[in-house]
């Protein structure tokens, strides 16, 4: 079964509920949320209470969400260590409870926020395998953080050339190195960030926020 609801505060309280009533597992994804942060509280809460409770939860953010929020925000708001795994898959808002239930949600543009509880076997079975494989091959959060944050002057100077779209000559001269040392500079920043192009480079430093 299948129902349809709109994502409003009846929808943040219905999410506690199936939260609080965890008894083995509890996956949560959060891409795009339809509220704002200082709502996700409450979830965070009861996600820490059933983590030291002994049940198995996973929480899996997209890249945006965590570059659209400052270092200190996510860590304050999700505590769960390791539990926590960032990705740049697309992917809808859920909470699977236990693979007998889940909720979806998300927000279209200049459209009201809608919510669907599901509870049909074959459904939740695709949801629950979905995100349990995105989870698995996520980073975690603090090697994610780490990968965005522990850059040095010259590898943000390469960013924002690279951002500028100056040619290779161009850039080298602007950091006064050669071009055979600009160029090995976007190599090792490309292989950092685990893309194979320069337009996959420059996607991933956009989702990480490292644009001025």
């Amino acid at each position: 079964m299948t129902v349809e609801l709109n994502a409003d505060e009846q929808w943040a309280e219905n999410l506690r509920r199936m939260l609080v009533g965890v008894r083995h597992e509890a996956v949560m994804a959060i891409a795009r949320p339809v509220r704002p942060e200082t709502e996700y509280g409450a979830e965070d809460t009861v996600f820490r209470q059933l983590h030291e409770a002994g049940k198995k939860v996973r929480l899996l953010l997209s890249t945006a969400y965590v570059g659209s929020r400052g270092r200190q925000s996510v860590l304050r708001q999700f505590t769960l260590g390791s539990q926590i795994r960032v990705t740049d898959t697309d992917f809808c808002n859920a909470l699977i409870v236990d693979r007998e239930r889940a909720a979806l949600w998300a927000a279209a543009p200049g459209q009201q926020p809608r919510g669907y509880l599901v509870a049909e076997p074959a459904l939740l079975g695709v949801v629950h395998q979905f995100a349990t494989s995105t989870w698995h091959s996520a980073r975690r959060l603090r090697d994610h953080l780490e990968l965005r944050d522990g850059l040095d002057s010259v590898a943000l100077a390469v960013v924002e050339q690279l951002h500028a779209g100056a040619k290779d000559e161009t850039a080298a001269r602007a950091l006064g190195v050669s071009l055979r040392t600009y160029r090995r500079y976007v190599a090792q920043l490309m292989a950092r960030f685990e893309v194979s192009t320069r337009f996959q480079l420059g996607v991933r430093v956009r989702e990480l926020g490292l644009l001025s």
